[in-house]
């Protein structure tokens, strides 16, 4: 017998209603943007950690010296080089990696963070707050591009970069569907768990039950709403259809889900304690974890991994005295040197970098492998510093991105702020839109000194390109 409504309705309130509380995450695009369904989906991962990454740390000894001496555009391969002792655990994929150093970004907000202009380029929020949204961030841009269930999938281990949260939905304030829209990431590894694999990882009759109940009552809730909005008078259509809309989504989702569900069981990790830790390392751990087998499964190609912020403390790693707050304000930890505090941290980040890579690799996919049409790309959301002058905005980048891009295996330095040939983080994510679809003539805001004093800035990093 087919449950009434109120049953429904009832049934659903006993249980997690997570799905249909949960902010849409943008429509299905393949049709609009002409994405050929057959293509080798691209995979994006921005892992996204706080206080700044030091420029020369990246440096490769044996490169010191040309960038001591730089004199135009640096690109050079790594193969030879050995790397810094910190980014020794991607040796063994150093073919597949990409040091990007000198773009500027000070049409950002310095500081802490620069929220959302980290990905959107452009100046909003202040100390406490992440500002005005003006437009959709990259990753929310490039997930458009290549559609999938969950078009794009957050993982926080915090919130905004001071905040104390650590539990449920966050909004840490660095990515936006579109001007006013910023999307929802997930704290608790158990929880992503749940709302990423849903009924394929749902063993028992009364978990599969559950699920179904929930799609039954999700097509209960669109009819209605489609009836609903029939009977509104037209100034009210509109606002009633963006629910109408937003519950289609979800139907779609749903199905889409239920058609890869064997290879979701194949693919999704098996659950145990670590998800329920809340030991920081731990958690980003599982929060690597579910990227590679949200990604490998297929569930989604666009996740953003947001591994600290400045109230974390990573007293796993012997750092148990000072916050990354107090370690970026050059505070000594634990007998260690604010420096010697960083090496650690950033060690730890490039072997947790480097398994969600070798996750990738171990996948076959078509004559390579899925790490091969995957962009792994680390930055941080103050750009250079701690509090971030962002007259530089390092970027480190894993894979074999598609093909589409001419920087794996290299050191690539563009010369300084203020220098002949200098670009900025306009024009890098100008190009990864390019590269993957989106002919776009330049993404984000000018810088307006360089503009004033004559510095070309639009357009993508043509050298960039295949």
């Amino acid at each position: 017998m087919n449950p009434t409504r109120r049953q429904l309705f009832k049934s659903a309130a006993l249980g997690s209603g997570s799905l249909l509380l949960q902010p849409m995450l943008g429509r299905l695009q393949a049709d609009a943007n002409g994405v050929d369904r057959t293509q080798t989906p691209q995979r994006f991962v921005f892992v996204v950690k706080s206080s700044g990454i030091i420029p020369q740390s990246l440096v490769p000894s044996g490169l010191q010296g040309k960038v001591d001496a730089q004199d135009g555009l640096i690109n050079e391969s790594l193969a030879g080089h050995a790397l810094p002792a910190t980014l020794k655990p991607l040796e063994s994929l150093k073919d597949q990696l990409a040091i990007v150093q000198g773009l500027s970004g000070k049409m950002c907000r310095p500081g802490h963070s620069s929220w959302f202009g980290a990905l959107g380029v452009y100046k909003t929020g202040g100390e406490h707050h992440s500002g005005s949204i003006l437009r959709a961030t990259a990753d929310a841009e490039l997930a458009k591009l290549f559609p999938s269930p969950f078009n794009h999938v957050g993982l926080a281990l915090r919130g905004k970069v001071m905040g104390k949260e650590t539990e449920g939905t966050l909004y840490p304030g660095i990515t936006a569907l579109g001007a006013g829209r910023e999307l929802p990431f997930q704290a608790s590894p158990e929880i992503a768990y749940q709302q990423l694999f849903g009924s394929a990882v749902a063993g028992d009759q009364v978990a599969q039950s559950r699920y179904q109940l929930k799609s039954n009552l999700l097509d209960f809730m669109v009819d209605d709403i489609r009836q609903l909005n029939r009977a509104l008078p037209s100034t009210e259509r509109e606002k009633m259809g963006h629910y109408l809309n937003a519950f289609e989504e979800l139907q779609v989702r749903r199905q889409r889900l239920a058609s890869i569900e064997a290879k979701i069981r194949q693919s999704v990790p098996e659950f145990s304690d670590r998800f329920l830790s809340k030991q920081p390392i731990i958690r980003q751990q599982s929060h690597v974890d579910l990227t590679a087998a949200a990604l490998i499964s297929g569930i989604t190609n666009v996740v953003t991994l947001r591994l600290d912020n400045i109230s974390t403390t990573y007293g796993d790693l012997g750092l148990s005295e000072r916050t990354v707050h107090g370690i970026g304000h050059r505070e000594s930890c634990n007998g260690k040197t604010p420096e010697q505090a960083r090496d650690i941290i950033r060690l730890h980040h490039m072997k947790l970098l480097a398994d969600l890579a070798l996750q990738l690799k171990a996948v076959p996919e078509g004559d390579g492998t899925l790490l091969d049409n995957t962009s792994i790309i680390y930055l941080s959301d103050s750009g250079n510093e701690h509090h971030g002058n962002l007259s530089q905005w390092p970027y480190l980048v894993l894979g074999g991105n598609g093909g589409r891009l001419n920087i794996a295996g290299r050191y690539i330095h563009y010369p300084e702020y203020g220098q002949a040939g200098h670009r900025t983080i306009g024009n890098w994510w100008t190009t990864w839109l390019n590269a993957f679809g989106h002919p776009i003539k330049h993404y984000g805001n000018m810088d307006l000194d360089l503009q004033k004093n004559g510095v070309p800035q639009e357009g993508p990093l043509a050298e960039l390109i295949v």
